[in-house]
């Protein structure tokens, strides 16, 4: 959470942080300004002190009202125009400025520390200016892990998009005719036409924007043997069949508030071969075992124990241990949703750290068969002290 922040920095020696960005890509930016702004602007936080945030002269009055931040100023306060005209060009006058910026509100006795994904270009203005910098690594992510009662229901209300949109999307195929080679149709002002990735993807784009999301990547629509690969989308004309198996994965980004959800079942339009019922009941019943197991407390690592030791019990291969596989459980189990769709936490063999209250997470089991395809159930869920609260509502089948 936000007010983790200063327990963060003071627990890694950090007197104080600068970041440089815009906020629309930059999620630690807008995470920590709550304003969303497409061109770079400036925060700067000392140990124990109010943060502060420094916009140019168009954004203040909006950065004023729509930030988080209390303390908010202009480039103009700070001789933004003189500095600027001083150097060569003016892209060097604005690093030349953010440095000076920085020495002005943080000083040079101790170290800044700055993403490391910093510009070169900046970084060295910066230690031009007489400035010494540091990495900042995992004090915002940390932060973020941990979510906030306002950032839950955000979550929430993504996923209520999923779910609208998934369940418009299961019933175009469900209603879909079955042609003598298998392939799905469904009609269209009158006329039948064949049933493809792109066509139900269509479905899914267009619910999300009358719900104020987007998906930012493809909506996963795999059917048959292209399921067999975890993030194989689906091409816009590949043509879905009756009795494969079609995964389903959704997670978009609501356009305002910026948090994402995440979401996947699979599903068969027809009858599912007794393979794919047994891949589906054991993923099934994986999921729900490690849903009745995450609390607070558990390590990321023992919860991919767990899936593995569940899955290799049914007969299914794992990648644990490192194992390269091709058919069977390809992944991990989970990872941290908020205004990514994926971050921390994790659930997978190297996450040796403990899940924390208010984490929210995926729990994805699945397994995989190239000459089969693919089955993955997913649900998003809250870790709470002992157990875990499920933010996702719509139910789980296979046959449609």
């Amino acid at each position: 959470m936000r007010r983790d922040i200063d327990r963060i920095l003071s627990e890694k020696n950090i007197s104080s942080m600068l970041l440089y960005s815009e906020s629309y890509k930059n999620v630690n930016m807008y995470y920590l300004s709550g304003f969303l702004a497409p061109d770079p602007f400036i925060f700067l936080k000392k140990l124990g002190e109010a943060p502060l945030l420094v916009v140019n002269q168009m954004e203040l009055a909006r950065a004023k009202k729509e930030s988080r931040v209390k303390n908010v100023r202009s480039y103009f306060d700070y001789d933004y125009l003189r500095i600027v005209k001083s150097a060569s060009n003016p892209k060097t006058g604005a690093l030349k400025f953010v440095a000076a910026l920085a020495k002005k509100e943080l000083g040079a006795d101790e170290p800044i520390y700055v993403p490391p994904n910093l510009p070169v270009v900046l970084a060295d203005a910066l230690r031009h200016e007489g400035l010494k910098i540091e990495p900042l690594f995992d004090i915002v992510e940390k932060a973020r892990e941990t979510k906030e009662p306002d950032e839950i229901a955000n979550i929430k209300l993504v996923q209520r998009a999923v779910e609208k949109a998934t369940s418009k999307a299961i019933e175009l195929i469900k209603n879909s005719e079955v042609s003598a080679n298998k392939a799905l149709i469904y009609r269209e002002d009158g006329r039948k036409k064949l049933l493809t990735s792109g066509k139900v993807r269509s479905v899914f784009d267009h619910t999300f924007a009358d719900n104020g999301c987007v998906a930012e990547e493809e909506t996963i629509i795999a059917c048959g043997l292209g399921g067999a690969d975890p993030h194989y989308a689906g091409k816009a004309d590949d043509v879905l069949k009756a009795n494969k198996p079609i995964v389903i994965d959704v997670f978009p980004k609501s356009v305002k508030n910026r948090y994402v959800s995440d979401m996947t079942r699979t599903i068969v339009r027809g009858k599912a071969s007794k393979t794919v019922k047994k891949m589906f009941e054991t993923v099934l019943d994986t999921k729900n075992a490690a849903m009745d197991a995450i609390r607070a407390g558990v390590l990321g690592s023992d919860m991919q124990k767990l899936c593995c030791d569940l899955l290799e019990k049914a007969g299914y291969q794992t990648i644990r241990g490192g194992k390269q596989i091709s058919k069977g459980y390809l992944h991990s189990l989970g990872h941290g949703i908020g205004l990514e769709v994926h971050e921390g936490p994790g659930m997978n063999e190297l996450y040796n750290h403990a899940l924390e209250e208010h984490n929210v997470v995926s729990v994805e089991p699945g397994l995989y068969d190239p000459k089969i395809g693919g089955v993955r159930i997913e649900d998003v869920v809250e870790v709470t002290k002992k157990g875990c609260r499920n933010l996702t509502e719509m139910d789980v089948f296979l046959e449609v």
